[in-house]
């Protein structure tokens, strides 16, 4: 026989729901505050041509924001943690807090400082939609809306230089990429602990040599006046070889310093993918017949095929964000305005060459929304083709 339903109950039960949600829109209410909710308001004013919005006449203050946005966060939190309607589902939380409050306190430090230097400083993507001028600061700059926007695809440079930061990204993915995870699946191969871990030290060690310290090398190795390659060369009645200057040679001399630094460090996360692997499978494989080769194609590729997946996604992510060091350690006056031109380089000439910040800032901002796009197509693509994705 059913227990008859008790409506006091449920309607309790319903109220307190309502509380929940009550508490929880609060807390969202005050960190958008705190964040500044107001101010990317006036941003998207800005950008749909409202130039003449004010603060003082229109809303509330950013200080004045941000204070209520504070007060109406911890409120809630007080609120949520202490009223008793809502005490069955504050009650598990506050006791994880207090079982791993040492953790929390060890990541409380590093959250404060992603907020502080990666979020904080997000309010500066306003600049690309004013005409900024330093006297009058960021707020008080007049609005352009997508004045800059229009201003850099209209440019005559716009078209070559998407198109080099796209084709050096899409080429350096699908050159570099494979390569660590070869090396790795070699490493696996080799028998000798000694001897692996010697050839892991020596292909890890170009990961720390900067890329200043790396044209140094290559400037040495292979100057048309002073390199030793180039002595050799002609010593021996060849010619020189023109590999720093030469725009035809600069996606070789890219690709193949991508290589030799790098490489070698990106194994780190496959061979911990592979070290993660159960070894009775490759002994079972093993009793039936299979070769080395066989095991590694059906067993190793299969099981490090997640973290395949994931730094692909979060490579395809950054397609349009060339290797900003590398190129700007690399170029030359002969590639530099062909070849070697690419946004995060043209933002540099732009922002700290010649003073636009704003339109600096517009261009990176267009940068940053593809590879946005990219990441999410990208995983997309991939989870619907392997069923594992990053998110």
């Amino acid at each position: 026989m059913q227990k008859p339903v008790n409506m006091d109950q449920t309607h309790q039960a319903g109220g307190d729901r309502g509380l929940l949600r009550l508490l929880y829109g609060g807390m969202i209410a005050g960190i958008l505050m705190l964040a500044g909710g107001g101010v990317w308001y006036i941003a998207i004013t800005g950008i749909i041509g409202r130039k003449n919005w004010d603060f003082n006449t229109y809303g509330v203050g950013p200080r004045t924001l941000a204070i209520c946005g504070g007060l109406l966060l911890a409120a809630s939190i007080v609120l949520y943690f202490t009223l008793p309607g809502v005490k069955r589902w504050s009650r598990p939380v506050a006791r994880d807090i207090w079982k791993d409050r040492y953790r929390y306190s060890l990541i409380l430090p590093g959250l404060i400082v992603v907020f502080v230097f990666s979020y904080m400083p997000m309010y500066g993507i306003v600049l690309g939609f004013k005409d900024y001028k330093i006297k009058s600061g960021i707020m008080f700059s007049e609005w352009v809306g997508a004045y800059h926007f229009d201003r850099f695809f209209k440019s005559p440079v716009a078209g070559q230089t998407i198109w080099n930061t796209f084709f050096i990204g899409v080429t350096q993915l699908i050159i570099t990429f494979p390569v660590p995870i070869i090396l790795a699946l070699l490493m696996n191969e080799l028998r000798s602990t000694s001897y692996r871990r010697t050839i892991q030290t020596i292909i890890y060690l170009p990961h720390f040599i900067s890329w200043v310290i790396m044209y140094s090398l290559l400037f040495s190795l292979f100057s048309i006046t002073s390199g030793l390659v180039n002595k050799l060369l002609m010593s021996l009645g060849n010619s020189a070889i023109n590999l720093l200057s030469d725009p035809n040679k600069f996606y070789g001399l890219l690709y193949g310093t991508s290589i030799w630094k790098e490489a070698g460090w990106g194994t780190i996360i496959y061979m911990a993918a592979i070290a993660g692997v159960d070894q009775e499978m490759y002994e079972a494989a093993y009793l039936d017949g299979a070769n080395r080769w066989q095991q590694c194609i059906h067993i190793t590729l299969p099981s490090i095929a997640f973290s395949i997946t994931t730094m692909l996604i979060l490579n395809v992510g950054s397609v349009m964000g060339a290797n900003f060091d590398q190129i700007m350690n690399l170029r030359t006056a002969a590639t530099q305005t062909t070849v070697a031109q690419v946004i995060d380089t043209y933002v540099y000439d732009m922002g700290v060459g010649k003073g636009q910040y704003d339109l600096s800032t517009a261009i990176g901002l267009f940068q940053q929304v593809v590879n946005c796009a990219l990441l999410f197509v990208s995983n997309y693509a991939v989870k619907r083709m392997s069923g594992e994705g990053f998110f």
